[in-house]
């Protein structure tokens, strides 16, 4: 289903993200309505029936304990049944956190438990590394009602994981009613134009009896589909760097912009240049009448000061070595440019803290440094829905890459203000940057996963280099 079209109106963490918070309650509990899935960019809808019990029903035994078990890609699945099923480095708790499952999704697993210390129903050991529990946030059971109404999982291959909606006023968030079946009782209030992700629609009775359609959310909470609008997605994305595109490029920040026509000393308006338009630039550049011009294609220039213009560098971090991969990040201009070693390979603009150059410990300030990506996920999944726009929640942040800082690196639906300050003080790209970026960082996430840590070498890790 295309984008909105059921929509009205169109410090390094050795435990992982410290914003994590882990959600181990099953998010249905038992109680299935009549339900249909939502398959973001499919054609259509498919219907699908839940059980009626909660959980599978595990057989009492004494586990053989097999600290190192092989598994493969295709062995038998598991599931995770709640919002965050944490992967631990070894099968006991308070291992390191190396990775996450979210609701739905399911990884292979081996066959033979890897012991029960603290967890009664097992360990398993999932592919490609790591142990999960199983009971209250991961199942055996492929028929888990969770795992069939949270069945739409994410698109890793499209410019945003999911379908994503805005609210129209402030509206209530519903839950299964665990005292009547096909019902729905309401929680708390979204604010007026929060964003979120929907991946199934359902229909319910709410405390009143009156129907209601519904959405669901990737937390297993509902919202009624009248209350939402298709979100407006941002369409910019930067300029691919290699031997035929290379820096110095310029981007339109502003409204009512001209290319300009220069005849001698008299220049004269050309035709008009969009927000957001982008050029190559080869270096060329003229003063006239106190203002510098840089030249564009066609014989036409551009006015510096309707502009940001990336240039080379002629210096670099001490941690680039070749094949680094590495951001460079400039507050002030709101420009990121993606390097390998000291090679531009992509550069576009970015919407960084409201504040900029102000206080760096302002609340919309954008922490300046070099920093590791330490966490990356497909979504900021278990964090703050606050934290990421001012007066309003926005929640399943896409394409979200975390950094030593404590700041983010992420993608932003809801606005169209890149080049910018804009946000409470994380780097915002638009929806295709931020995939693109997210692919291109490392560690690669392993299929099922929505979560990983880097943990590798520092010398491996992906850097973001955040200055004036």
């Amino acid at each position: 289903m295309a984008q909105g079209s059921w929509l009205r109106g169109g410090q390094q963490q050795q435990t992982g993200p410290k914003n994590l918070r882990y959600e181990s309650r099953t998010l249905v509990r038992g109680r299935i309505f009549t339900w249909t899935v939502i398959a973001v960019g499919a054609a259509g809808l498919f219907g699908c029936h839940g059980r009626s019990e909660l959980g599978p029903t595990l057989s009492k035994q004494t586990p053989t304990v097999n600290p190192t078990p092989q598994v493969f890609a295709d062995g038998p699945r598991l599931g995770s049944i709640a919002n965050v099923t944490p992967i631990l480095e070894r099968p006991e708790k308070g291992s390191k956190l190396i990775g996450y499952l979210h609701a739905g999704s399911t990884v292979a697993r081996a066959t033979a438990l890897s012991g029960s210390v603290g967890c009664p129903n097992g360990w398993y050991a999932v592919y490609p590394r790591g142990f999960v529990c199983v009971g209250e946030s991961a199942s055996l059971d492929p028929e888990h009602p969770t795992l069939l109404a949270m069945a739409t999982q994410p698109k890793l291959d499209a410019n945003l994981p999911y379908t994503y909606a805005r609210t129209r006023d402030d509206t209530p968030t519903w839950e299964a009613s665990a005292d009547q079946e096909g019902s729905v009782r309401a929680l708390a209030d979204v604010p007026s134009r929060s964003g979120l992700a929907v991946i199934g629609s359902w229909q319910a009775l709410d405390e009143e009896k009156k129907p209601l359609h519904l959405a669901m959310m990737t937390d297993g909470r509902f919202i009624d589909t009248n209350e939402l609008e298709a979100a407006r997605l941002s369409e910019f994305k930067g300029i691919t760097l290699d031997e035929a595109q290379s820096l110095p490029v310029a981007f339109v920040v502003k409204r009512g912009v001209n290319a300009w026509q220069l005849d001698k000393d008299d220049p004269r308006k050309a035709q008009d240049l969009s927000f957001h338009y982008k050029v190559a630039l080869d270096g060329k550049s003229r003063t006239v009448q106190k203002e510098r011009f840089w030249a564009i294609p066609g014989g036409k220039w551009i006015r510096q000061k309707d502009v940001t213009v990336i240039q080379s560098r002629s210096d670099f971090p001490d941690f680039v070595q070749d094949g680094t991969h590495w951001v460079d990040i400039s507050v002030l201009a709101g420009t990121a440019v993606m390097y390998e070693g000291k090679r531009p390979v992509y550069a576009t603009l970015v919407s960084v803290g409201e504040d900029r150059m102000g206080d760096p410990n302002a609340a919309a300030a954008t922490i300046r440094g070099d920093f590791p990506i330490t966490f990356k996920h497909i979504t900021a999944v278990g964090t703050d829905a606050r934290r990421f726009a001012d007066g309003v929640e926005m929640h399943d942040v896409p394409w979200a890459l975390e950094l030593s800082s404590g700041q983010w690196l992420h993608g932003a639906y809801w606005h169209d203000r890149f080049g910018l300050g804009h946000g409470p003080g994380n780097i915002q790209f638009s929806p295709y940057d931020a995939a693109h970026l997210w692919h291109w960082a490392g560690p690669a996430l392993p299929q099922g996963w929505h979560g990983i840590a880097d943990d590798r070498p520092d010398a491996q890790r992906t850097m973001v280099s955040i200055h004036k």
